[in-house]
Order: C-alpha cells, then sequence, then structure tokens
C-alpha cells in the first residue's frame, strides 16, 4: 500500500479509504508482519470487473492487468506520444517526466528508462516534428520543373506545414540550449540540404559558393521566421504566402 500510494501522490491512508469505498481487497494492517503471501490470482478474480478502471485524484489508473511491461521502444514512443499531448495542449513548460508518468500510469523511474531528462524528450519531439517538415518539403520538391519553381514550392510547403502542425517545433526551438541540441541533431541532414541547394544555384548562376550559401541561409532564415509567426497565429497563411513568394522568386531570378 505503501508503494503503491506513492505512484498515484498519495498517503497510504488515503489509498486504502479509496480502495474500501470501490470494494478492492485489500491486506488488513498488519498483514505483511505475519510472512503471509497473498494469493494475488485469487483476489483479481474476487473482483466483479478486474479490468475496470478507478478514476483516482482526477485522473485514471490503469488496473492491475492492463499494467503490463511495455517492450522499451513501445513505452518511448507512448512517452514520446504523452509528451507531444501535454506541449500541445498545455504549453512545452508542462511538460516533465513526472507529469508523463502521472498520466501513462507508470512510474517515475519507468520514465527515466526511456529518456534519462526532461530535454532528452523535447529535442526528441522537435526532430521529429523537422522530419516531418522535410518529408513534406521532399514530396512536394520532384513537382516543380525547373529551379525556380521547386524552389517557391519547397519554401510555401514549409509555410502550410507550420500552419497544419501548429507552433509545436517553434515553442522548443526557443529555448536556445535545446536550439543548440536539436541543430546537433539535425546537422548531418541540413549539411547535405544545402549542399545539394548551393551546387544547384553554382551551377545555374554566376554567384560563387560563399555567395549561394550566404543567399540560402537569408532566405531558408526568412522563410522559417515567416512560418513561426504562421505557427503562433501572428499572421495567416495567406498572409505569409504572399510576403514571401515575391521575395524568393525575386532572389531566384537574380542569381
Amino acid at each position: 500500500m505503501t508503494a503503491l500510494a506513492s505512484d498515484f501522490g498519495l498517503s497510504p491512508n488515503g489509498l486504502a479509504k479509496i480502495c474500501d469505498r470501490v470494494d478492492i481487497e485489500r491486506p488488513p494492517k498488519g498483514f505483511w508482519a505475519n510472512g503471509v503471501s497473498p494469493d494475488i490470482e485469487a483476489l483479481v478474480d474476487a473482483l466483479d470487473d478486474p479490468d475496470e478502471e478507478i478514476s483516482i485524484g482526477g485522473r485514471v489508473s490503469s488496473s492491475r492487468r492492463s499494467r503490463t511491461r511495455l517492450p522499451l521502444a513501445q513505452r518511448k514512443r507512448q512517452v514520446l506520444e504523452e509528451a507531444r499531448k501535454i506541449a500541445t495542449t498545455d504549453g512545452v513548460h508542462e511538460v516533465s517526466l513526472r507529469q508523463i508518468a502521472r498520466n501513462l500510469g507508470i512510474s517515475e523511474a519507468q520514465a527515466h528508462n526511456c529518456y534519462s531528462t526532461r530535454e532528452d524528450i523535447l529535442v526528441e519531439l522537435a526532430y521529429e516534428e523537422y522530419q516531418a517538415f522535410e518529408r513534406v518539403r521532399k514530396r512536394i520538391i520532384p513537382r516543380g520543373t525547373t529551379r525556380i519553381t521547386k524552389i517557391v514550392m519547397s519554401s510555401v510547403s514549409y509555410l502550410r506545414e507550420a500552419a497544419r502542425r501548429g507552433p509545436l517545433l517553434q515553442q522548443i526551438s526557443a529555448d536556445s540550449k535545446l536550439r543548440k541540441a536539436i541543430d546537433e541533431r539535425a546537422k548531418a541532414e541540413r549539411g547535405e540540404a544545402l549542399a545539394r541547394h548551393v551546387n544547384v544555384i553554382v551551377e545555374n548562376t554566376k554567384l560563387s559558393e560563399q555567395q549561394a550559401i550566404l543567399k540560402t541561409k537569408m532566405m531558408s532564415a526568412f522563410v522559417r521566421k515567416a512560418g513561426h509567426l504562421v505557427a503562433q497565429n501572428r499572421i495567416s497563411l495567406e498572409q505569409a504566402e504572399i510576403l514571401c513568394v515575391p521575395v524568393i522568386t525575386d532572389s531566384a531570378l537574380s542569381d
């Protein structure tokens, strides 16, 4: 009772009263001092509905049978999705290993087995968001028939994803420490994308490699800032497209 009460954030006496209120069998006081091993299966079978969910403290705790140990990969995915839900609903500042564990009905130690720190979870979430943006961009770009249309379509697809997915990536990236970790995680992929774009510019224009790199980074930062404003609902998607498309087009034509 002491161990379970700690998981639920209750006193042992408080948990005992709840058990009595909903007719859950429990060992009487002093039971364990007698060295008697309880027949757990008999206790479970005695319940009218052993899989019934009991709400404690305003949240739902899974029953004894449903609280099984998941494979690590599956548990990590469960923890990550719960973190995403909390961040989307209540804000990134509300994400913590303790809150995630409480929501999932697992111990905080189990959550720590998946991710050592809160920051590890947020970096993983941001990286998944980044990959989602990249998947859409890579799917859209081949539809363009010229270099300029590909650049414009890439920029527009980013803005539309920012509007659709919301501010999660931007919220996490606002923390300089997390942004540095995210950049390091995506460094290889971003480097490859930048190199491909720069090579195309150098091959088709009179710009040097250094000029192509600077121009690409400036335009990328411009579109990302617009996407941030869209995700934060500070400007509409239509306004962002009206703002970005002419600038991106003129920039590409002036190479």
